[in-house]
């Protein structure tokens, strides 16, 4: 019985003389290796290699955990169910939810799962026991502590008694092996080897003072530099190893165990050059010597962004593996965030053609089976949200067909599908072919049978077990594990092994957590959306473990938990600030100061932030000094939204290390490199970019140019590639005969229509040439209050209570609005407003507004001699008014329909007058500039077309808008007062003949001053405010005119085939129409893709612009 102890610096050959040694004794005695469980795979490969005898029956690798299966086996004592991290994650969720109202600082939160879980499990390897916290929440003085020991001693009472009988831990195990030890013969006489182990837990040790008294000799390996106590701990780098060290023989003294070998194992020999060895000593020293040779093995690079460090790292390995004969395997990647990394790893590497192998825990919520069982049961839990339902269905594990998906998605959409509106009732449909409702009806059928027929087979059903076994069934039923097999095929054939794997250990793990919520939770009586609950805990504690799916793969990992071993060059990345070493301010439940308090009172935890940095520095000094040749430092200045990082104080040292090392970087200049053909030929198209912008490029892109050309595989893609160059997302224009196909002969259109080609001629075109649109979404939009509120006063005009409208009430006018819309809800059409309880609040205010603007617009008439000659008139073949019809040059005629709100007409001795009012759901204004642009002609077409089809005189074009009011209102104010405010809003805006008797006409009250109904002002000397507003009859004949000649000219230029990206910049508000357009990512104009190109709107004078007009100058708008 002896403790025997190898020590060295990292790469000194601790491992090496412990292999060694088991070679020279492999059949003298039995020989167990003890090895943490991220690196049992590696000494089972050092075994082979050492031995290389074929089967080895004397030398063993196992971990703790292994040994106390063996043990247990042997000895009995497996009486109990093991509980595992899933098991226990929703055993935990249920305590805190069954105890919350008893807690100080613990809620019922899904976090607070894991916080709890850790702080069990600390407790366990710390051989921490209920009685212990006990005793201490009754001893301790500190307020918070009592009541978070309180909280904790709540808990894993309940866990502990829940587990007594019935289950282990998974962290007992040790324990137990620690009890049943003395009895196993397996480890008597043996030599047992300690080797990779930065620490121990109480439990560990525990163990390992039993192995002492029965082993002939037990090995460890300590990385340190001596054996001698630290003269500065916080400048030791192997402080905590020494610590470990000291404790061991402390157990040694108190067993009378005999300290047989001392054996430093001497100088680092895993160090193929100086630059490494010189590193080894200094990265931690103090005071650290410098190295002022020349620097070829460490390598710096700074980087743009996250993205570029990666790329720069894949072109390295590329140049390692062509020019210097390294394997994949021979490299090693090591970061502290694998989670932001590791996407870009795999995405970039498979660019450049790199295996690689990621050490990451995989998230499951991601696996297409772990979604389709989380989908079941969201769809009940959630009453059959969209959200549910077609996460269920995009799992691509049921039987439809992708179209009828694609139909019915738009559809449940449209109508807001949720809820029972799933299988309850036929489904209404409105203007959807008879193939769209055929496929609709089809997959509805096939969705919801099998579901149903789930749900039924629950009914009564309430305990855990009950449901998990209905819910395997229901997977069975549906074939998901051939349907699952089915897929693992298919991927093994297209190399998709990684994924194949992935797919195949999800299922094991799925049933794992069944067997799990069963064990723990079997009998107790949820709902479903608790038992929802629960499994998804379950998942979240279960860890798809990953082995790499070949042997010469580029290994990234973590640096904590890294596997590497033994590799020519280590690449480490994001040596950022705050990273390297990392600023850890999770403390877990207990605090550093909670912790201090505790180790007073007798129980020692796990370590606190301070000792954790000890560690986190010891990880850092065994990634830089892993690789046996050469080593890559890399960051990048800023992360992947562009903000600004600071490098590591890791990276300065190293550059006050090494005097002449040269730091690589892309952000200023890209080092141009040949390596692979196909991401060259990328580089390549980049270099020709530049020299079609006029930048310099080095020459020896003309050479790869040449290359590229002479290869009859390349030379075609190269040709397209450059006409591609010129690129610029600008559309062609459409040919004569594909203008025939969208417009035929004669352009039926609406001035709205061609309003939006002046707005922007390619949106246009997408959307009444093309005819795309975005799917229909069950949602109330703008214009569907908007067109609402015109078919409310559309028809309240045709009410007969209306019929008198100058004689109407205030009161008649609400009973009479509210019983229009009451109306207008029963409609097929305006379900939507009823549909949602949350829309009955827009309903009443749709109510107030409309009553509201009815009462003001009822005034405008009564206080006027225009009479209302009609609502909603329509221009078209059939309708109130003949189309408007407009020759060109060419030929072509253009018929233009559309719909005007309101027309009023006056007569009298002096002829007729004419008004056009446009109602608006928001404030508008007519802006001559606009018309000017050709993007506000609507009211003055149509006041053209009236005026010659009633032989009258434009009397103004106005915007009534429908609004609800805000007044900002004084103490002071009276009623009346607020009510002018109000009235003030309604006025209607626009352009109004500039003739006082027609003014007066339409505002009988006004006598001088600002009329509160149209946009008016009469001065005392009886002349008219001359306001923007105003404008004489020949200017309103200007206006005509230029209108009919910008409706040819915007005709004429549809009919050329023009769908130019150039849409309108208004210089005055500053304004495009981009903002709000549905294809902006089809024609990527604010993505610097499209050549940007305005069409600019001026903001010049009212005077200027009719001036303009009049003499025909600038008419041209394209």
């Amino acid at each position: 019985m002896s403790l025997n102890v190898i020590y060295g610096r990292a790469g000194s050959g601790k491992s090496t003389y412990l292999f060694n040694y088991i070679k020279a004794n492999l059949n003298k005695e039995k020989i167990y290796v003890i090895t943490p469980e991220q690196f049992s795979f590696t000494a089972e490969k050092k075994l082979l290699n050492a031995v290389s005898t074929g089967a080895i029956i004397s030398a063993e690798v196992l971990t703790f955990n292994r040994m106390a299966y063996r043990v247990l086996n042997e000895v009995g004592g497996i009486t109990k169910t093991n509980l595992l991290a899933s098991g226990k994650a929703m055993l935990i969720y249920q305590i805190l939810l069954e105890q919350k109202d008893k807690f100080n600082f613990i809620g019922k939160s899904n976090e607070n799962v894991e916080l709890v879980s850790t702080q069990i499990t600390e407790f366990k390897k710390h051989g921490v026991n209920v009685s212990n916290l006990e005793s201490i929440a009754e001893n301790v003085k500190d307020t918070y502590l009592k009541l978070k020991m309180k909280d904790m001693q709540t808990i894993y009472s309940i866990y502990e008694q829940t587990l007594k009988n019935n289950y282990i831990d998974e962290n007992d195990i040790l324990t137990i092996l620690a009890e049943k030890l003395e009895k196993s013969n397996l480890f008597n006489e043996t030599t047992i080897i300690l080797d990779e182990f930065a620490g121990f837990t109480k439990q560990e040790y525990d163990i390992i003072k039993i192995l002492l008294k029965k082993a002939k000799n037990l090995i460890i390996t300590i990385c340190t530099d001596s054996l001698n106590e630290s003269e500065n701990k916080e400048a030791d780098i192997f402080y905590a190893n020494k610590q470990t060290w000291f404790k061991l023989t402390d157990i040694c003294k108190e067993l009378g165990i005999e300290i047989k070998s001392q054996i430093n194992v001497g100088e680092p020999k895993r160090f193929e050059n100086d630059e490494l060895k010189h590193l080894e000593k200094n990265i931690y020293a103090i005071p650290y010597h410098k190295y002022e040779k020349k620097v070829e093995n460490v390598n710096l690079f700074l980087a743009n962004n996250p993205y570029s460090e990666i790329e720069n790292l894949a072109k390295q390995i590329i140049k390692l593996v062509k020019n210097q004969d390294y394997r994949f395997k021979d490299i090693s990647v090591i970061t502290k965030n694998i989670d932001t990394y590791s996407s870009l790893c795999k995405a970039i590497f498979k660019k450049y053609d790199i295996p690689v192998f990621i050490d990451s825990k995989k998230d499951l919520n991601q696996n297409i089976l772990v979604k389709f069982v989380l989908s079941v049961l969201d769809i009940f839990a959630q009453n059959w949200s969209y959200e549910a339902v077609f996460s269920y269905i995009k799992t691509g594990l049921i039987d439809i067909d992708i179209d009828a998906v694609y139909y019915l998605e738009n559809y449940c959409l449209k109508w807001g599908i949720k809820g029972s509106k799933w299988y309850k009732g036929e489904w209404n449909f409105y203007d959807e072919s008879e193939e769209e409702i055929q496929k609709i009806n089809y997959a509805r059928k096939m969705i919801i049978e099998p579901l149903l027929k789930f749900k039924n087979d629950l009914s009564g059903t309430k305990d855990v077990k009950e449901i998990t076994k209905k819910l395997y069934e229901f997977l069975i039923q549906n074939n998901i594990p051939e349907k699952m097999e089915q897929k693992i095929e298919e991927l093994n054939k297209i190399g998709q092994l990684d994924i194949a794997k992935e797919y195949e250990s999800s299922f094991k793990i799925l049933i794992q957590v069944f067997d799990e919520i069963v064990l723990v939770l079997g009998k107790s009586k949820v709902t479903f959306e608790k038992y929802a609950e629960l499994f998804k805990i379950g998942l979240r504690n279960s860890d798809l473990g990953k082995i790499p799916t070949s042997q010469d793969e580029v290994i990234i990992g973590d640096i904590d938990r890294s596997r590497t071993h033994k590799v020519k060059a280590v690449f480490i990345i994001g040596l950022n600030d705050g990273v390297f070493p990392t600023v850890n301010r999770n403390e877990g439940f207990f605090d550093d100061k909670d912790r201090e308090q505790l180790k007073q009172e007798g129980i020692e935890l796990a370590k606190g932030t301070t000792e954790k940095l000890y560690d986190d520095n010891f990880n850092i000094y065994k990634a830089f000094t892993t690789a046996e040749n050469k080593l890559f430092l890399s960051y990048p200045s800023s992360d992947i939204e562009g903000k600004a990082l600071r490098p590591s104080i890791l990276i300065n040292k190293i550059k006050k290390i090494y005097t002449n090392v040269e730091e690589q970087s892309d952000i200023v200049n890209n080092k141009e490199e040949i390596l692979l053909v196909d991401t060259t030929f990328d580089e390549l198209l980049v270099n020709l970019r530049k020299v079609k912008d006029e930048e310099k490029v080095s020459n020896i892109w003309f050479d790869v140019y040449n290359y590229y050309i002479s290869q009859k595989e390349w030379r075609e893609k190269l040709l397209k590639a450059i006409e591609l160059l010129d690129y610029n997302n600008s559309p062609e224009k459409i040919n004569q005969e594909n203008i025939e196909k969208l417009y035929g002969n004669t352009i039926k259109t609406s001035i709205s229509r061609l309003e939006q080609y002046s707005s922007c001629p390619f949106s246009y075109y997408i959307k009444y040439g093309l005819k795309l649109s975005e799917r229909d979404i069950f949602k109330i939009q703008t214009i569907d209050t908007g067109n609402f509120m015109h078919e409310v006063i559309d028809d309240f005009f045709e009410e007969e209570e209306a019929k008198d409208i100058k004689q109407i009430t205030d009161e008649q006018i609400e009973k009479l609005v509210n019983k229009i819309i009451e109306q207008k809800l029963e409609l097929k059409q305006n379900y939507i407003f009823t549909s949602v309880p949350k829309y009955k609040v827009l309903i009443n205010r749709l109510k107030r507004v409309i009553t509201k603007s009815m009462k003001y617009i009822v005034d405008s008439i009564r206080y006027s001699d225009f009479e209302v000659l009609g609502h909603e008139l329509e221009f078209g073949n059939g309708k109130d008014y003949e189309p408007i019809k407009v020759q060109l040059e060419n030929g072509k005629n253009i018929e233009i329909i559309g719909k005007i709100d309101r027309i009023d007409i006056m007569k009298n001795e002096n002829g007729d007058y004419i008004r056009i009012i446009d109602y608006k759901s928001s404030v508008k204004n007519m802006d001559l500039n606009e018309v000017l642009a050709g993007i506000r002609l609507q009211l003055l077409t149509y006041m053209d077309a009236m005026c010659k089809q009633e032989e009258a005189e434009p009397a103004g074009v106005f915007y009534y808008n429908l609004i609800e009011p805000m007044v900002k209102a004084s103490k002071n104010m009276t009623d009346e007062e607020i009510e002018e405010e109000i009235r003030k809003q309604f006025k209607m805006r626009g352009l109004i003949l500039a003739d006082i008797d027609i003014v007066r006409k339409m505002d009988k009250k006004l006598v001088t001053g600002s009329s509160n109904i149209i946009p008016a002002t009469i001065n005392k000397d009886e002349t008219l405010s001359n306001k923007s507003s105003n404008i004489t009859k020949m200017q309103f004949e200007y206006l005509q005119k230029y209108t009919n000649k910008i409706i040819k000219q915007i005709s004429e230029e549809i009919l050329s085939g023009n769908i130019d990206v150039k849409p309108y910049y208004n210089t005055k508000d500053k304004k495009t129409p981009c903002e709000y357009c549905t294809y902006k990512s089809i024609c990527q104009f604010d993505t610097g893709i499209c050549k940007k190109e305005y069409k600019y709107i001026s903001n010049l004078e009212k005077e200027t612009i009719l001036e303009m007009m009049k003499e025909e100058k600038n008419v041209c708008i394209y």
